[in-house]
């Protein structure tokens, strides 16, 4: 049995040109992963107009793309040989730091994962409205996930912080109800960005209280 080498969850932004890098990191954490089809494999072209990050040699990694945090994913084998867990509220804060407003994901478990670490939920797509490169076969044997689309909840990451310490981040239930839902993703990312435009200049609770009235 292999003896396990702990790493320190570090962040490394990519430089430009290994953009090919990340995604093959990508590539090889769907093929691995039992739920790597709710990660979508965007064309290698997106990741070079992207900022991309990685832990160590494919360990797990995400890219902001126009705003977006994208193509989050981690390897389990190296991430169990590394020891390295409950690694996504550690790479929201770390998009965030660089500037990701938006985000979407397939199923309930992940938005409200999603939400725990920052984000907030405010539409969805039935998966049987979807078209495009949202549709995955494989989706089928995960009961065809409703897709969620989220914005940034908070201000900063120092914000995010505070409320993490307070216990004062609301999750999927609080909001079910005030999520929109749409009959296209392109109905529904227009929503989000007109949404965020909104409310940009408010901290995290004025935010929320004002999803939840609308």
């Amino acid at each position: 049995m292999m003896n396990k080498v702990y790493v320190k969850p570090r962040f490394r932004k990519l430089k430009p040109n290994e953009f090919m890098t990340f995604w093959e990191s990508l590539r090889d954490a769907r093929m691995i992963n039992n739920h790597g089809p709710f990660v979508l494999l965007r064309d290698p072209e997106v990741y070079k107009e992207s900022q991309n990050f990685l832990i160590g040699n494919g360990i797990a990694g995400f890219s902001i793309h126009e705003g977006e945090m994208i193509s989050v994913h981690k390897n389990n084998q190296k991430a169990e040989q590394a020891n390295v867990r409950h690694i996504l509220p550690k790479m929201v804060r770390c998009a965030f730091k660089y500037g990701a407003r938006f985000n979407d994901c397939y199923g309930d478990f992940l938005a409200n994962y999603y939400m725990k670490s920052g984000f907030i939920a405010v539409a969805k797509v039935k998966y049987a409205d979807l078209d495009g490169d949202f549709i995955n076969e494989e989706m089928i044997r995960f009961d065809n996930p409703t897709f969620y689309i989220l914005i940034r909840g908070v201000k900063n990451v120092a914000e995010l912080d505070r409320l993490k310490k307070k216990n004062a981040i609301a999750g999927l239930n609080e909001v079910k109800n005030s999520i929109k839902q749409f009959k296209s993703v392109e109905k529904a990312f227009e929503y989000q960005a007109e949404l965020y435009n909104k409310i940009k200049m408010y901290g995290y609770k004025k935010r929320l209280e004002i999803i939840k009235n609308l």
